[in-house]
This record gives structure tokens, C-alpha cells and sequence, in this order.
């Protein structure tokens, strides 16, 4: 009698444990991650003069392969803004200013390069946003 009385206290407490752990796992794969990233700053020149027409182009990165997920252009304020819902697969973001001659012209014609600040932050390391946050890069333009 007293090994029926723990079966059955047994059961009655495992059942509620297990059906708490089967919702948690259930609710965690309906779960969605928030992956919508913003991507912002200005373009300027060397005077700090901002800088139109510039082309911007955030990249997912996945196992060393780019996606172009979206682009744009810098206003005539030199402001560019993108935000984006990023795919799963991808693991990274990466910022480029790329050197297309037809796509960026005002780019390749007058410029070599760029100075790049991350979140006000002098950086070397560009130019990767982080998945599901507002991530601000500034480029000061270098002239040829």
C-alpha cells in the first residue's frame, strides 16, 4: 500500500513538471527573435561637409559568403538609413561603401577611401551592425 501511494504522489507531481517543460519548449520555438536592424550615420567630406549620392549597402554574412540585403543612398544632408528584418541564416552584418563605378560613381571619381566611426567611436574595424540593434556609422570621406 505504501509503494502505491508513492507511484501514484509520484505521478501526480511529474505530470505538472512535465507539462510545464513541454510548454516551455513549445513556446521557445514559436518564440521570434526581434532581428529587425537599423542601420544609420552620415556621409561627409574631408571639410565635413556632408556628402550626397553616396551609395551604402549592408551585407548579411554567412561562413565567409556576402548577401546584399538592402541599400541606399546618403540624402544631400548626408544622412542614409536602412532597417531591416535580417534572415536567420545570417550571423553578421556588414556595412560597405562599395567602389562600383555604374552604382557609385561620385564615390569612385573623387574619392580613395574613408575615415569610419562607429557609435562615436574612432574605429578601424569596419563595418559590421550588430542583428536586432540601432548601430550609427559616420564616414568622413578621403579625397583621391
Amino acid at each position: 500500500m505504501k509503494q502505491h501511494y508513492f507511484l501514484s504522489h509520484f505521478k501526480s507531481s511529474l505530470i505538472p513538471v512535465l507539462l510545464l517543460l513541454v510548454t516551455c519548449s513549445l513556446s521557445s520555438c514559436f518564440l521570434k527573435q526581434d532581428r529587425t536592424t537599423t542601420v544609420y550615420g552620415t556621409i561627409t567630406d574631408q571639410n565635413g561637409k556632408p556628402v550626397d549620392s553616396i551609395m551604402v549597402i549592408a551585407q548579411g554574412t554567412r561562413y565567409l559568403t556576402f548577401e546584399t540585403l538592402n541599400h541606399t543612398y546618403s540624402d544631400r544632408n548626408g544622412y542614409f538609413e536602412m532597417v531591416m528584418d535580417v534572415p536567420k541564416k545570417f550571423g553578421t552584418l556588414a556595412l560597405v561603401i562599395p567602389f562600383y563605378p555604374t552604382k557609385n560613381p561620385k564615390y569612385q571619381n573623387n574619392y580613395k577611401g574613408k575615415h569610419t566611426t562607429k557609435n562615436d567611436v574612432r574605429t578601424n574595424n569596419c563595418c559590421t551592425a550588430s542583428i536586432g540593434e540601432k548601430t550609427k556609422y559616420d564616414f568622413q570621406l578621403i579625397p583621391k
